[in-house]
């Protein structure tokens, strides 16, 4: 090979072409994998969609989020989602059969969810008192009914009413942040808590919220559904087996505990969400929930077995109110594993 000006080409340069070509293409190649495999390791897709605010429970935001985006349903995809979620069981507050037979967090008629029941959590099963799975039927019957090119129509399949689509509409503005969120940048929304962190800490409240509504029903009862895991719906409680009630039924497939046996199953150090108030030994022994911040009202800080609130009465809502620091300080603070 000769140079465009007749003189040879070094042979040091002969070598050192191709081996930066190589070079370059490595480097090229390592790029790509680079970006395309960080993208395969996030939750989801990286669709933009629109944001909440802070009017929505945040543990439920990742889940809105990334059934909006997984089913395509644009930017008013979550706030539309939230405001189905609010209209017709308060969050998952209410999540009991209706009159007209719809069931679950998003009250799915028996036919409508067998056509568009999804298994979201990958649990091998399309449950519509699953928080994930009832969200993201949601979603897939939304789309499927014309969202997001025709958000009245779709709304409208939901339920056959002009007064319920103008409702929802007027909900997904009240609960539409500014700007975008992705399923991998949302507040909250890391792959752990997107899947079934979110889940066990929603089925975590909406039971709360189910055995408070029944309170002055209930009595308190030592020893109550000890022995029998898990326990029964309805009890009887005492503290520590509506502790572990709770977390049975959030999925955590722990035993009916005593305070002593709570002490080794839970972790230690207050949680994210979530954590464990616990006295395990002596006369005084007790535990008790406490969901942090953003996940539940001040007035619903606390839940448990108390003598200062329902005294004699089974499990509820404890306001933040009752329990002075120098009251707390007395418990060894723990929380479920993961949360």
């Amino acid at each position: 090979m000769a140079s465009s000006t007749g003189r040879p080409v070094p042979r040091a340069l002969l070598i050192a072409l191709p081996i930066a070509l190589l070079a370059a293409l490595v480097v090229g190649l390592i790029s790509i994998t680079v970006v395309f495999g960080a993208a395969s390791t996030t939750c989801g897709g990286s669709e933009a969609v629109g944001a909440l605010n802070s009017k929505v429970p945040r543990w439920l935001v990742p889940t809105y989020v990334r059934a909006a985006t997984e089913y395509e349903l644009g930017v008013k995809g979550p706030a539309v989602l939230a405001s189905i979620n609010e209209i017709e069981t308060k969050f998952g507050k209410a999540n009991t059969v209706s009159s007209a037979g719809a069931e679950g967090w998003m009250q799915f008629m028996p036919e409508t969810w067998a056509a568009y029941g999804v298994d979201a959590n990958k649990d091998g099963e399309r449950d519509p008192y699953d928080p994930e799975d009832a969200i993201f039927a949601a979603a897939n019957y939304l789309h499927a009914s014309g969202a997001p090119e025709d958000w009245r129509t779709a709304i409208l399949a939901y339920n056959h009413a002009d007064w319920y689509v103008d409702e929802v509409l007027a909900g997904a503005e009240r609960y539409a942040g500014e700007g975008t969120a992705t399923t991998e940048v949302t507040e909250a929304a890391t792959c752990a808590e997107a899947g079934p962190v979110g889940s066990k800490v929603a089925k975590m409240v909406a039971e709360a919220d189910r055995l408070s509504r029944l309170r002055s029903h209930t009595e308190y009862v030592w020893g109550g559904s000890h022995g029998v895991s898990p326990t029964p719906m309805n009890g009887p409680f005492d503290c520590s087996s509506a502790v572990s009630h709770i977390l049975q039924v959030a999925g955590f497939g722990n035993p009916t505990m005593d305070t002593t046996a709570l002490l080794g199953w839970a972790e230690p150090g207050p949680g994210r969400w979530v954590t464990i108030f616990n006295k395990p030994y002596g006369e005084d022994a007790h535990t008790f929930f406490k969901f942090e911040p953003g996940v539940t009202p001040p007035d619903q800080r606390y839940w448990g077995t108390s003598g200062m609130w329902f005294s004699g009465h089974g499990p509820g809502w404890i306001p933040q109110r009752i329990f002075s620091a120098e009251y707390l300080s007395g418990f060894q603070q723990q929380h479920p594993p993961g949360l």
